[in-house]
């Protein structure tokens, strides 16, 4: 049997050993097509911590734009794969479309997810690759 049809052989072999296994939850929910916000409110902790992912506590700043509106350096005081805390230089509204710009990253596109007065939580659209998180971490916190 020629080496090309032999790896084809064990390559399907492994597809149909991992077909048979059930699917994780969230993988078969998002299947299924159920909507984002409904499987990660499933899979939040019981605690009443509505974190999904490990906070990074720092001191820093970063650039924030509104769409439209002009950058800013503000201060970062928590961040995570998801999104991060800042103090913003006037209050946001929930929802607000806004770009968050960190150290030789490219722009992320996020919303305000929380407010308490000019402190916001910016969730991410596009989570950041936990190894990427570590690099702006200890970016961050030398400046």
């Amino acid at each position: 049997m020629p080496v090309s049809k032999y790896r084809l052989a064990r390559i399907k072999g492994r597809a149909r050993e991992t077909s048979e296994q059930p699917l994780p939850p969230t993988v078969q929910a998002y299947l299924d097509g159920t909507p984002r916000r409904a499987i990660e409110s499933e899979a939040a902790p019981s605690d009443g911590d509505r974190r999904h992912c490990e906070r990074h506590e720092l001191l820093s700043e970063v650039t924030v734009r509104r769409i439209g509106g002009f950058n800013f350096d503000v201060e970062v005081s928590n961040i995570s794969t998801g999104g991060c805390q800042v103090e913003m230089l006037e209050e946001s509204e929930v929802g607000d479309t806004v770009i968050a710009r960190f150290p030789q990253l490219e722009p992320l596109g996020s919303r305000i997810c929380w407010t308490d007065g000019r402190k916001v939580g910016i969730e991410f659209f596009n989570r950041i690759h936990p190894a990427v998180l570590d690099l702006v971490v200890s970016r961050l916190s030398s400046h």
